[in-house]
């Protein structure tokens, strides 16, 4: 998911829609990202890029002040949201074992949203059937004076987990803390399972979850000197029963400026997919505040035992804010910028080569785009747009688009592999709808699933299911991840 400028003004003003911070800029003393780190001794180790990615140990222990929580992990503890195991794993079948521990190859999609009832006084974690729309169990409500912060999910083989961090705040507050819960859906039990929980981890920015192979990414902050610096937090799930924080300070070789604006990563490599970690690409945007003759920067960030260095390259001009896609099915990120003429313009290459990008004209014009998925199935990109009120499909072999009306400004998208549907939703800014007639134009909530027919190429049709689709309609959602199996065949 891609870090949205356009999502943190509707965040902040209303507390409700999916959305990110503006990141301040990095300046000439702050040569890369900074990893959390803490004055507790770290679970494994810190890695710093001086020599290519070569890794030196030792305990990571901050000389920076600020904040001294290290990520601490608890494995199996009891949980309101179902069942959690306990003890050693063991095979499960015949011979019993730990339920959750060995799990099988999903056969069934889900949706999983984080967010909070109509009053908003309550966070809630909802998991809804991407058959029928509807919520699957009991809506599970959180603490008081808790949000879910982000969800990322985790489809390799053998893992189908998923990663919920809960903080105090949505978005969660950028010198603050998040507790992550490692849960698994058991689809037999219609239940929640929770695996482990690691406490004090750096609050995430919302749209910037990025999983890999046994890692997992995001942009964050760390406080120094008591202000929050950008940063970026990589945490090894190598096992999901005891998650670790690898504590990163990365510099590159030539410093460089800008602010953070997307994050995304493909898993392994080009000559092997399931080796360890993956590459983050980077978004910056430059120069650093600006609001026009703004450009995208893209850094690749190859991560695995170590962080290594790669040179980075300017991907194109943009206004609003870019918004990115890293494919669940092949080794290639997608862009979709705004240039301050002409139409969308849509870029994909290599994780490690965005020197190389191909770009082509996207049939729409808009300088608000709020996020981008890309139904792979389809081979088809949709992006939403936030004054448009539209969602913008787009075909990647031929061009080919179309405009969709989605009766309110864009928010969420994203794609359910299973049904082959891209996934919307709306959060209201106010309250207006709850007192408005029923005819007064003011919508409410909703959930969206929306069917592409295309094969990629000139042909496009973009319609909105209404047969056997009932989604809770009294849910305000601020984050939402699907199952997506990986490796994933398209029937």
């Amino acid at each position: 998911m891609a870090l949205q400028e356009d999502r943190v003004k509707a965040s902040m003003a209303s507390k409700k829609m999916r959305g990110t911070y503006l990141f301040a800029t990095l300046g000439a003393s702050l040569l890369g990202f900074i990893a959390y780190s803490s004055g507790c001794s770290l679970p494994d180790r810190t890695y710093v890029d001086d020599t290519a990615g070569n890794a030196n140990g030792g305990g990571g222990n901050s000389t920076s002040g600020g904040s001294t929580s290290a990520g601490n992990t608890s494995t199996g503890g009891n949980s309101s949201a179902g069942t959690s195991p306990t003890g050693e794993g063991g095979e499960a079948g015949a011979t019993g074992g730990q339920p959750g521990l060995v799990r099988p190859v999903p056969t069934k999609g889900l949706i999983v949203i984080g967010g909070t009832e109509l009053d908003e006084t309550k966070g809630v974690i909802s998991a809804i059937s991407p058959l029928t729309g509807k919520e699957l169990l009991t809506r599970e409500s959180l603490p008081a004076g808790t949000q879910v912060a982000e969800i990322g999910y985790d489809g390799a083989d053998k893992k189908d987990v998923w990663y919920i961090f809960i903080g105090t705040t949505f978005p969660a507050g950028a010198d603050k803390v998040v507790d992550l819960q490692v849960r698994y859906f058991a689809d037999d039990l219609n239940e929640w399972i929770t695996l482990s929980k690691v406490t004090t981890l750096p609050a995430p920015v919302p749209g910037t979850m990025t999983v890999l192979n046994d890692r997992l990414a995001y942009l964050s902050h760390v406080v120094v000197n008591n202000v929050a610096t950008p940063a970026l937090t990589i945490l090894d799930t190598t096992d999901v029963l005891n998650v670790k924080t690898i504590a990163a300070s990365y510099t590159p070789m030539s410093p460089f400026t800008g602010d953070m604006v997307t994050l995304i990563g493909t898993r392994g490599t080009a000559a092997d997919a399931t080796g360890t970690g993956g590459t983050l690409d980077l978004g910056l945007k430059q120069p650093a505040g600006c609001t026009t003759g703004c450009n995208l920067f893209v850094q690749p960030i190859p991560v695995g035992d170590t962080i290594g260095s790669t040179s980075g390259h300017v991907l194109g001009a943009f206004q609003g804010t870019p918004v990115a896609y890293a494919s669940r099915t092949q080794q290639l990120n997608y862009f979709a910028l705004s240039p301050e003429t002409g139409n969308v313009q849509v870029y994909y290459s290599t994780p490690d080569a965005p020197e190389s990008a191909i770009s082509f004209d996207a049939p729409q014009k808009a300088n608000d785009l709020v996020d981008l998925t890309v139904a792979e199935c389809q081979n088809t990109a949709a992006a939403t747009a936030n004054s448009e009120n539209a969602l913008y499909a787009v075909t990647l072999g031929a061009g080919a688009g179309v405009n969709h009306d989605l009766g309110r400004p864009g928010q969420i998208v994203a794609y359910e592999p299973f049904q082959k549907e891209v996934i919307t939703t709306y959060n209201p800014p106010t309250d207006d709808f709850m007192t408005a007639a029923p005819d007064g134009g003011i919508p409410g909530p909703d959930i969206k699933a929306l069917d592409i027919v295309s094969t990629g190429g000139a042909t496009l049709k973009v319609t909105e299911r209404t047969v056997a689709w009932a989604p809770p309609t009294d849910l305000r959602a601020n984050v939402l991840e699907t199952r997506f199996p990986v490796p994933f065949t398209c029937k």
